[in-house]
């Protein structure tokens, strides 16, 4: 989705300028890290995090009524089509866990790993920062700013909780500032006296489940999909074709592309 959202700005003329956006894209990123293997990963419901906080995101819901909305379901209407093509006829791994969010399918996927592998997270969601101060094996590249994200000094998720996330509709501890934050979350005997108000206590507890990614079990796993596509570039050629996609389908183009990820097809997955 975080990459599906980039989508959206660019090049916005044709019948589905979001898919057109974001195979230009990818394939980009693609060509730049050279994987041996790659997961998309997709949302599920995240019940859990709803049962901690009701409003939890309720301030990313577009109502009928809004201008926004008609846009919004076109969006959608396109984010099929992208994973619908990634599924089938890509050399990826779409997954998706049915009550998780994409952010803890993706901690899990690091977690449950050897600690030899070496893992590319690409998302403008600063929330990965948490794998970054706990993996030695992981980076984060920021595709909006096209760069390496570098942990901080001090403990990203502590300090999270105590400021809230206004993107996610978590609340923060009031009175608690970037600044404040951070010297409490580097400061341990303050963060314990400050955590020893009943209130703040309270909040800061519910604000680290909410940020903090689940830690799943071996059942969860099991309740995790994955795509098995097979290759078939003549597929994904011809609904390039029907949307307009000239650019990317005339000979040279279209085999520039392909080549880029057919160099992963038949690589153990």
């Amino acid at each position: 989705m975080n990459l599906c959202h980039r989508a959206r700005s660019g090049f916005l003329l044709g019948p589905a300028p979001v898919v057109y956006n974001f195979f230009r894209q990818f394939k980009s990123l693609v060509d730049q890290f050279k994987p041996t293997q790659i997961y998309v990963v997709l949302e599920g419901r995240p019940i859990k995090r709803y049962e901690v906080l009701a409003e939890y995101k309720a301030n990313r819901i577009i109502q009928e009524d809004d201008p926004k909305y008609a846009e919004l379901q076109e969006f959608y209407a396109q984010k099929e089509v992208i994973v619908d093509l990634l599924s089938k006829h890509f050399p990826v791994s779409v997954v998706r866990h049915p009550t998780c969010e994409c952010d803890d399918t993706i901690a899990n996927l690091v977690r449950r790993s050897a600690k030899s592998d070496s893992w590319t997270i690409v998302s403008s969601d600063t929330d990965f920062i948490q794998l970054l101060q706990e993996r030695d094996n992981v980076k984060l590249y920021n595709p909006v700013r096209k760069e390496f994200v570098s942990a901080p000094e001090y403990p990203y998720l502590t300090w999270k909780a105590l400021r809230g996330d206004a993107t996610d509709n978590v609340p923060g501890i009031p009175g608690i500032g970037d600044k404040t934050a951070k010297k409490l979350s580097c400061d341990t005997d303050l963060l314990l006296k400050f955590l020893g108000k009943p209130d703040a206590s309270l909040l800061f507890e519910r604000n680290y489940a909410l940020i903090s990614f689940l830690e799943w079990s071996d059942e969860d796993i099991k309740l995790m999909s994955s795509s098995t596509p097979f290759k078939d570039w003549g597929a994904v050629k011809s609904v390039f074709e029907n949307f307009g996609f000239n650019s990317m389908t005339k000979d040279d183009s279209w085999q520039k592309f392909i080549k880029i990820f057919d160099t992963m097809w038949g690589v153990a997955r």
